[in-house]
């Protein structure tokens, strides 16, 4: 607050008053924030006990995600609706962030930082979980890594132990690209890898990569994770755009996109289930189709225990 400065009695009352009034106001605002937060955790763990913390929308002032303690995804808007969390209860917390969020000054009064996906996201720790609910999953790998060619780029994913995180470079929209591959992730049964995600996706151009290399960057985050052996990255192109529910939506020119793989190496090829009969014409290469994010995962277990 700026300071006053009185030049005679009844100044000075009114300077004294607006100070304790202003402190008061930021002393409520603080234990409005505080309280909100309470109420949120309670509301969501009844059904996620596990929840650490809450990623929400301060903009359209709504739940976006919500986190255990090791940043791993317990719930997602919108592909996690109606599972896990009902929506009355999400409905509840919107009215919570609705009525709270205008209060303002949430970086300090609220300490609510911006959330990994960046402004107008912000993560709201929640309330420490009681001991008895807490649970203590394997630590995330001192450096786990894996090398995967999607469509005409080269994914490169890391984790690394650190607060959980999702970073990803080199693609179009980034934000959708994080909020889909996480979701489709998370949504074909997956835990989300606990620690720091750096996913890297590199054309070889200037160009950013397209929506087709969400399969190929989705497989090396898993196979970072140690869901499958590497090798089977090391000689697999994998193209596909993925949905929130974990389903390989069809791709375009797929033949095309085979010839270029090609001719950097690539002779065994995982596609969209519903691009299998064109993509599989090439005779001098190995096609699968996929329809969902398990089956590519499960083709790639099988290539890497028959390698």
């Amino acid at each position: 607050m700026t300071g006053t400065y009185a030049t005679d009695p009844a100044t000075a009352a009114h300077s004294t008053a607006f100070e304790i009034a202003y402190d008061a106001a930021n002393a409520a605002r603080r234990a409005l924030y505080s309280q909100a937060a309470a109420f949120a955790a309670h509301l969501v763990r009844e059904h996620l006990p596990e929840a650490a913390a809450l990623t929400i929308d301060a903009d359209a002032r709504e739940l976006h995600e919500v986190l255990d303690a090791h940043g791993r995804t317990l719930w997602h808007a919108p592909s996690s609706a109606g599972h896990g969390l009902p929506d009355s209860t999400v409905d509840e917390v919107d009215g919570i962030l609705r009525d709270a969020i205008p209060f303002g000054n949430l970086p300090n009064a609220a300490g609510w930082r911006i959330a990994p996906q960046g402004l107008p996201y912000r993560t709201v720790p929640l309330p420490e979980l009681p001991a008895s609910k807490t649970s203590r999953p394997a630590p995330a790998p001192d450096r786990a890594q894996a090398h995967v060619y999607g469509e005409s780029a080269v994914v490169h994913a890391a984790i690394t132990p650190g607060v959980g995180s999702f970073i990803l470079g080199g693609v179009r929209n980034e934000r959708e690209t994080r909020d889909r591959v996480r979701a489709a992730i998370v949504n074909s049964g997956y835990d989300w890898p606990a620690g720091r995600i750096t996913v890297t996706v590199d054309t070889g151009t200037d160009q950013p990569a397209g929506t087709a290399n969400d399969l190929a960057i989705a497989c090396a985050i898993l196979g970072a994770a140690g869901h499958y052996g590497p090798d089977a990255l090391t000689r697999t192109a994998l193209i596909g755009e993925l949905g929130l529910d974990g389903r390989v939506r069809p791709a375009v020119d797929v033949p095309d996109r085979i010839r270029t793989a090609q001719k950097a190496g690539y002779l065994n090829f995982i596609v969209p289930a519903a691009d299998f009969d064109e993509a599989s014409r090439n005779s001098n290469v190995t096609v699968l189709g996929a329809a969902t994010l398990g089956t590519a995962l499960n083709f790639l277990k099988e290539m890497a225990e028959a390698w």
